[in-house]
């Protein structure tokens, strides 16, 4: 640390003192500089521990030389050291917070003096970014909110609203600091909100519309955001106001563009000069300012606000109806007029501003569009079935369906009408043949001879002659994909089998032609062709991914193109297809994989043992079904007691244990199971159970002491032993007689099912 300070004093000592020296000094070395202080961070040790007194006095030296340079060149006489004192002081004060802190005033009125002098176009930029550096650092530091925000932010106001009187071209940046101070301090801005609403409406008259588009949309960004600043009415009603405002002024334009008297329900309309009386002036005007408002009330319906709004819904999609409609009424309009036939030159323009607001009415709305959906549904109609359409439209139009697909999926697709849902399929069709010109014969020389002995030439058509699949990859393409991905995602069951066989096919062959190379295009291999790619895997994908019974037979031919472009140049496309393979793996391989487990334990191996021994020596009346449910069994006998003794000598009554750990261990008896004597249970699935008194066609075998052996194997199920002619078994010995016997009685008897039946 010691050395590092060390380091950091000297350098500045060096700048301050070389290269900051006079004006020439600053003018050559500018750029060295700043990126001296960039790279090696000179201002982070300001209070830095484990430093010897000696060395953070020079360093705090050097740094006192430093801060006296730098404002001494953002005061300096010429616009080279002005510039560099400003962008200076904004890189001292980002990478030091303790210096911004205890200087951030006196930098903060020193960039105001300069607002106020005749300055060039890139120092005012320079100051005013910086401005808006230093303003959005001290709202998060409370103690200086009385010293900066207090005392500065309306000074700030002032001086750029008079800049921007002064020089044009500075408007953009202007309108930027002013959108900021709005929406971060509102309470002070409101001694501003006319004049910057002024100035807004200046450029949201048509007038800006064409020529820089920018620009206009900044102007409505920012009066939008003077919604929330209050003022004379409280923010929610400005904002209802505005929105007014902008709908009354296109219903307005709409008006003179359709040769319409306006009425006195139309509402009211921005203070925006007239149009002119010249139609060839004020339809083009018009139209521009329709674009202008239509940018007004996307920014109004997407400004966060802190209060809720009403939003007059109805107004908003009746104005965007009525704009999707222009055109058609005024093709359809028995009115011989001149201003009409302007009216096909400017239907793009119209229709993307009907576009836009209905766009910005599902972004702000969400689920709260579900009743307008039908209205949506034929606007977007109206425009899709227009002869006279831009590319620019469609790509509009394409995106907008987009939108609403995914946000409302089958809501809104049950009101598209399914001619539009053709066209979007039918506009991914992108490949056509080429007719190939009449062939030509090429004699190629060939070795073999005829009978005559005389040489034979092979005729061959010519590789230029062969045909070829040509593109035509535009915007329209692309944004026709995106309409289709989001159907297959979303929506899939509306699609007819017909049209999936149609999208499947246009799909794959396009990537199969890609995979095998045989496309050509006017730059073959541009990089302007991979989002087409990715866009085609992504469709392909979401075909196999979404339900429909004959999308097994494109499943090899999917692989195969997913294979295949894993080698493409591209990582996008590369990671398209890698996502794919991922995705179709379940459809690939239905089952997985048998999963490797571990060898049981001992312990639950004796448990099920245990178990196993419990049922053949409980109660008739306790079935196996209980057991395999985990409930608690009675306590057996005192003469059962030893059968259910553990190996050391504990005795456990019952064990819960999972259904499926028992079931590999029961089987069903065969159907020549020899009969079950009466002390075991009515029901026994055990496949070794412990007999206490063995059958009479069997010797007994004498009671094990200790833990009885392994269980042979289950027996298996055979049909064709189980339907084969049983054998006749042979007759039993008489049992002897046991005089000291009482229960003879209680013996059941033995039915022998099969010699009987042989007997018979």
């Amino acid at each position: 640390m010691e050395a590092n300070v060390a380091r950091a004093e000297r350098s500045l000592a060096l700048l301050t003192t070389t290269f900051l020296a006079n004006t020439e000094s600053v003018k050559a070395n500018i750029a060295l500089v700043l990126d001296t202080i960039l790279s090696q961070n000179l201002f982070t040790y300001m209070g830095a521990a484990e430093v010897s007194a000696d060395t953070a006095k020079r360093y705090s030296s050097a740094i006192h030389k430093w801060l006296a340079r730098i404002n001494s060149l953002a005061t300096g006489k010429t616009s080279e050291s002005r510039m560099a004192g400003v962008l200076l002081i904004k890189h001292t004060a980002q990478q030091s917070p303790q210096l911004f802190a205890e200087n951030v005033g006196k930098w903060t009125t020193v960039l105001v003096g300069v607002l106020g002098k005749a300055e060039i176009t890139p120092v005012v930029e320079a100051v005013l970014q910086t401005l808006l550096a230093f303003v959005d650092a001290v709202r998060d530091i409370p103690m200086l909110h009385r010293e900066i925000v207090s005392a500065q932010v309306p000074r700030i106001n002032q001086a750029i609203l008079v800049l921007a009187d002064k020089n044009p071209d500075l408007t953009g940046p202007v309108l930027q600091m002013l959108e900021h101070m709005a929406t971060w301090f509102p309470k002070l801005f409101r001694p501003s909100i006319d004049k910057t609403a002024a100035l807004c409406l200046r450029l949201l008259d048509g007038s800006a519309s064409r020529a820089s588009a920018g620009l206009c949309a900044q102007a409505a960004q920012c009066l939008a955001a003077l919604s929330l600043a209050g003022g004379r009415v409280a923010s929610e009603e400005r904002w209802f106001e505005y929105v007014q405002q902008a709908v009354g002024t296109i219903q307005q334009c709409i008006d003179r563009i359709m040769c319409a008297e306006t009425g006195d329900s139309v509402q009211s309309a921005f203070a925006l000069p007239e149009l002119a009386d010249n139609f060839v002036i004020a339809i083009p005007q018009a139209a521009d300012r329709i674009s202008a408002m239509a940018d007004v009330l996307v920014a109004l319906l997407t400004q966060p606000t802190a209060e809720d709004v009403g939003v007059p819904v109805d107004a908003i999609l009746g104005a965007a109806s009525r704009l999707a409609l222009v055109p058609v009424r005024a093709a359809s309009s028995k009115m011989a007029r001149a201003e009409l036939d302007v009216v096909p030159v400017l239907a793009p323009q119209i229709q993307r501003a009907s576009v836009r607001i209905m766009a910005a009415l599902a972004i702000s709305l969400g689920s709260l569009m579900y009743p307008y959906l039908s209205a949506v549904a034929r606007a977007a109609t109206a425009i899709g079935t227009q002869q006279i359409s831009s590319a620019a439209t469609r790509v509009a139009l394409h995106n907008l369906l987009q939108l609403y697909i995914e946000r409302y999926a089958y809501g809104f697709v049950v009101h598209l009408p399914y001619d539009m849902i053709t066209a979007a399929v039918g506009e991914i069709c992108v490949y056509q043949r080429s007719q190939a010109p009449p062939p030509t014969l090429e004699i190629v020389p060939s070795k073999k001879r005829s009978g005559s002995g005389k040489a034979r030439g092979a005729s061959a058509l010519s590789d230029e002659t062969a045909p070829v699949a040509h593109l035509r990859w535009d915007d329209t393409t692309l944004a026709a994909q995106a309409t289709v991905l989001a159907l297959l995602l979303h929506t899939p069951t509306m699609l007819t089998s017909a049209l999936r066989t149609q999208i499947d096919s246009q799909v794959l062959t396009l990537l199969m032609l890609y995979a095998i190379g045989g496309i050509e295009t006017p730059f073959a291999t541009r990089e302007s062709d991979v989002p087409y790619k990715v866009q085609l895997l992504r469709c392909l994908e979401a075909s196999l991914l979404s339900p429909d019974p004959w999308q097994r037979a494109i499943v090899p031919h999917a692989v195969a193109v997913f294979n295949a472009s894993q080698n493409d140049p591209s990582p996008r496309v590369r990671a398209a297809s890698a996502a794919a393979l991922v995705a179709i793996d379940p459809i690939i391989h239905s089952r997985l994989p048998a999963q490797l487990r571990e060898p049981d334990t001992e312990e639950n191996i004796s448990e099920e043992k245990q178990v196993a021994r419990m049922v053949a020596a409980s109660d008739d009346s306790v079935s196996i079904e209980a057991v395999l449910a985990g409930t608690q069994l009675d306590s057996p006998s005192d003469d059962d007691n030893e059968e259910i003794q553990d190996a050391d000598g504990s005795t456990d009554h019952a064990k819960r244990f999972r259904r499926e750990e028992l079931e590999t261990n029961v089987s069903m008896p065969a159907a020549n199971t020899r009969p079950l004597t009466g002390h075991l249970p009515a029901t026994n699935l055990l496949s070794t159970p412990v007999d206490p008194q063995p059958s009479l066609s069997q010797p007994s075998q004498p009671a094990a002491a200790t833990e009885p052996a392994a269980s042979p194997p289950a027996p298996r199920f055979d049909p064709a032993k189980q339907l084969a002619k049983p054998k006749p078994l042979a007759k039993p010995k008489a049992a002897p007689s046991n005089d000291d016997d009482d229960d003879d009685d209680d013996i059941p008897d033995i039915v022998m099912e099969g010699s009987d039946s042989e007997d018979e």
